[in-house]
């Protein structure tokens, strides 16, 4: 359904564990260019793949920046490139 991040603690507000999450929300406001952190909405995954829950997250946008998201065809967040 969306990009697939995987975003190390360091690299979020309040990050303790890697966290992967599958994008779902892109805020229209959401510019890469300018902004030093952006929160994305979607569903957080387990190890496994598998969904967990629905959450949202501040990311550094230079973390999106070095590890592109692993595209999965959601149209709204190719502006994550």
């Amino acid at each position: 359904m969306g990009d697939v991040l995987t975003v190390q603690p360091w690299d979020y507000v309040y990050g303790d564990v890697v966290l992967r999450l599958k994008v779902t929300h892109v805020p229209s406001n959401a510019d890469l260019l300018s902004l030093e952190w952006v929160r994305l909405f979607g569903i957080e995954l387990r190890p496994d793949g598998s969904p967990w829950r629905e959450r949202d997250a501040l990311i550094r946008v230079g973390a999106i920046r070095a590890n592109p998201p692993a595209r999965d065809g959601v149209e709204n967040v190719g502006r994550l490139r």
